[in-house]
C-alpha cells in the first residue's frame, strides 16, 4: 500500500472511530469489522506496549503474555517509531 492510500486509509478509520459515543460502540464496532483473532492480536500488542512502557523484559512479557520475545521486540520497535498516546500505566 502506498504511503498516501495508508494515511487516507488511516484518517478514513480515525474519523469512523471518533463518532463512535460510548464504549458499548466502540465494543460493536470492533465486532462488526475485526474477527476475534484480529481483536486479540491488537490487545496482545497494547499490553505488550504496556509492559515495555513499564520497562519489563522482553522476557517478563513473553513470560506474562504468552508470546514470543520477537513479537515484544517488533512491538517494542513500532513504539520507537510512532508516538504514544495511549501512556504508560
Amino acid at each position: 500500500m502506498s504511503e498516501s492510500n495508508l494515511e487516507r486509509d488511516k484518517k478514513l478509520l480515525v474519523a469512523a472511530l471518533r463518532k463512535l459515543k460510548s464504549s458499548k460502540d466502540l465494543s460493536l464496532f470492533l465486532d462488526d469489522l475485526l474477527t476475534e483473532e484480529e481483536i486479540l492480536d491488537l490487545s496482545q500488542r497494547i499490553k505488550i506496549a504496556k509492559l515495555i512502557l513499564d520497562g519489563r523484559t522482553y522476557d517478563e512479557i513473553a513470560e506474562k503474555i504468552k508470546t514470543s520475545t520477537s513479537t515484544a521486540c517488533h512491538v517494542n520497535t513500532l513504539l520507537r517509531r510512532e508516538p504514544v498516546i495511549f501512556g504508560s500505566k
